[in-house]
């Protein structure tokens, strides 16, 4: 578990503009009510107290007014200190004039008095590349930072309260702005930035914004151990559902991060379920792309002991469909996690094995740790297994080296005397890797540890073995360069400075397409520069995962403190988005890319790494498995993956 410093005092920044009476612009609803829902909530599970608020109301909300309320909050904070900041209001778009938008156009907030011909400043927006620069201050002092703008085009900062884009050259128009690291704080936009953020009448007879609505409740019901993805995901499915397609609110940072705590956890990935389809049967926002299995068993995130269980019944690409028993409450926005896996392959046959007689009730005992292994099965007949688990008690003589009954045994001799270890073989009785032996003296910690290295290697082959639809081609291309390290390359066009990964100079070495690299051996501490093309007429999603020599399942594109819309591949782009890969560890890299015209959420394949490598037991697992996983017919080309693998030597 990764741990933050402790949080000291709490800020929050609490902006609302709701009348724009003096603009051609309707004036809003909802905004003023946005803000007292948000200062509740925390107060309510935050503990602020009324010195803590920073509030700006209507004609407080000038373009001076918020930027001095940004100075101020800035002096008031002190390292690792919680902020707060939350916009509810307008927003709209000016013409980009410094060229780092992409889109040619920079998101505003609308604030109080702008267009109305005043002078200055204030008869101007709010910049998005001010906000940023604002928050960069913030971040220098803290990273404990949660930004919430409600309002239209707020995935990168900004309402369907949208207004007609400011035609004028803003003032501020032609500054260079630092870029923004996104992956400080967490940042939250009630929609993407083509989307409109809505507000609607609640059973009290007054107006919220719909996103602000959901979000408080949420945080108001979260619980320990929650993070704040966790929050969002429930909001999420609350808007969607609520909105259709009209609006998704996007997150982005470090959003791992526990709502109630100040550090992050390992914790296990949840799901929203989405919609209620009967009375027994529910939907969930994940399907075949991010390792949902039919017959696989989820159960409510918080309530592991008496929530009703949900199985899997129908698997498509982007959703999954669930039975449920027949007790307990479930509703749209509840979090769900996976309780056991159902696998679609042929089990892997495992032989087990002890060298003396003393060890047979501890091989029993590992025995019953099968029962949680639905990939594996064993046999007793070890000519029939694909892998053998043996019982040995080796010694070691006075230089390491471990004593043998005869110089041509592939195994080392057992003492009665010394303690019981669970190696890892090949049919032939060869071990895999040195890391490969699970001691056994503690029999809980030792089957743990054993179910905890053959469940990776299960994922790792199921995930290997997501193939494209049948008919559909990869529309994405990857162009990759293979760096080395030189410090003496400073010119020219193969020098290369990796400054953004905190790495020197490189001498570009060689140039592939995405399936060339696949078999190729590459040295340890090189480096893999890769790039996406979308050659089609369509946008894509695109995910790179990388499969290393540890064990361990990362996502290298798109960031996990990006929003999910940084995954999106315009049609026609080429080269924009850059992804690093450090060859850092010896053995077997494999490297999935998927392409989808829905987000999906990759961190649901993710896996941590092991302390020694698992490659060699990945590898065989992989070459045997030959059974196919359980697709649903879909349009084609709606998502298509593939795969390269390659070693990398000292």
């Amino acid at each position: 578990m990764l741990k933050t410093k402790i949080i000291r005092g709490k800020h929050a920044l609490l902006i609302a503009i709701q009348d724009y009476s003096q603009t051609t612009f309707d004036s809003l609803s909802a905004p003023a009510n946005d803000l007292k829902l948000t200062q509740g909530v925390l107060r309510e599970r935050f503990g602020f107290v009324e010195h803590d608020f920073i509030i700006l109301k209507d004609e407080k909300a000038t373009h001076s007014g918020i930027e001095n309320a940004f100075n101020v909050l800035n002096e008031r904070i002190k390292p690792n200190d919680f902020v707060y900041i939350f916009y509810s209001g307008h927003g709209s778009q000016t013409k980009d004039l410094n060229g780092e938008e992409p889109s040619g156009y920079d998101q505003t907030w609308v604030s109080y008095g702008a267009r109305t011909g005043r002078q200055g400043i204030d008869n101007y927006d709010v910049l998005d590349d001010e906000i940023d620069k604002w928050l960069s201050n913030l971040y220098e002092k803290t990273q404990n930072v949660v930004f919430i703008s409600d309002s239209c085009h707020s995935a990168t900062v900004t309402r369907g309260r949208a207004i007609e884009e400011d035609k004028r050259p803003h003032l501020l128009g032609k500054r260079s702005y630092q870029p923004l690291k996104t992956h400080y704080g967490i940042h939250i936009g009630a929609a993407r930035d083509n989307e409109s953020a809505i507000e609607l009448a609640q059973k009290d007879g007054q107006y919220y914004s719909l996103f602000t609505w959901y979000w408080t409740q949420n945080l108001q019901q979260a619980q320990a151990g929650e993070t704040w993805n966790d929050v969002f995901k429930r909001t999420y499915a609350q808007v969607t559902i609520d909105r259709g397609m009209a609006q998704h609110p996007q997150i982005e940072g470090e959003h791992r991060r526990q709502v109630l705590g100040p550090g992050f956890s390992a914790l296990s990935p949840t799901i929203p379920i989405i919609r209620i389809v009967s009375k027994r049967r529910v939907k969930i926002k994940a399907g075949s792309l991010a390792g949902v299995t039919k017959g696989s068993v989820y159960r409510l995130y918080n309530s592991p002991e008496d929530s009703p269980r949900l199985k899997i019944y129908h698997v498509t690409p982007f959703a999954s469909y669930a039975k449920t028993e027949p007790k307990g409450e479930i509703k749209v926005g509840d979090l769900v996690v996976e309780e056991s896996h159902a696998y679609h392959f042929t089990p892997f046959k495992v032989y087990l094995g002890a060298d003396l007689d003393k060890d047979k009730p501890l091989l029993r005992a590992i025995t019953t740790g099968f029962d949680a292994l639905e990939a594996y099965q064993l046999t007793n007949n070890p000519h029939q297994a694909n892998l053998h688990l043996y019982l040995l008690r080796p010694f070691a003589n006075q230089d390491g080296q471990l004593i043998y009954a005869s110089p041509d045994d592939a195994l080392p001799k057992s003492f009665p005397n010394q303690p019981p270890e669970l190696w890892i073989l090949t049919p032939d009785q060869r071990l895999f890797k040195k890391g490969l032996k699970i001691p056994f003296s503690n029999l809980k910690e030792g089957v743990k540890l054993l179910q905890d290295i053959l469940k990776k290697m299960a994922r790792i082959r199921e995930l290997k073995q997501l193939k494209s639809p049948r008919g559909s081609t990869l529309p994405v291309s990857v162009q990759i360069s293979l760096l080395s390290p030189d410090n003496s390359c400073l010119k020219g066009p193969n020098c290369v400075q990796l400054s953004d990964y905190d790495l020197g100079w490189y001498r570009k070495t060689g140039s592939y397409f995405f399936q060339e690299i696949d078999g190729r051996t590459l040295s340890q501490g090189e480096s893999l520069s890769l790039s996406l093309f979308n050659k089609s007429e369509q946008d894509y999603y695109c995910y790179l995962i990388n499969i290393g020599p540890d064990g361990a399942i990362q996502t290298l594109f798109p960031p996990y403190w990006e929003q999910m819309e940084f995954a999106r591949v315009n049609k026609g782009e080429k080269g924009d988005k850059k992804i690093i890969l450090e060859m850092e560890q010896v053995g077997e890299e494999t490297l999935k890319l998927i392409t989808s015209r829905q987000p999906i959420d990759v961190s649901l394949l993710e896996q941590p790494a092991r302390r020694e490598g698992l490659n060699p037991l990945e590898q065989l697992l992989f070459n045997a498995a030959h059974g196919q996983r359980d697709d649903t017919s879909i349009e084609i080309n709606e998502w298509a993956t593939e795969q390269v693998t390659f070693k990398v030597r000292q």
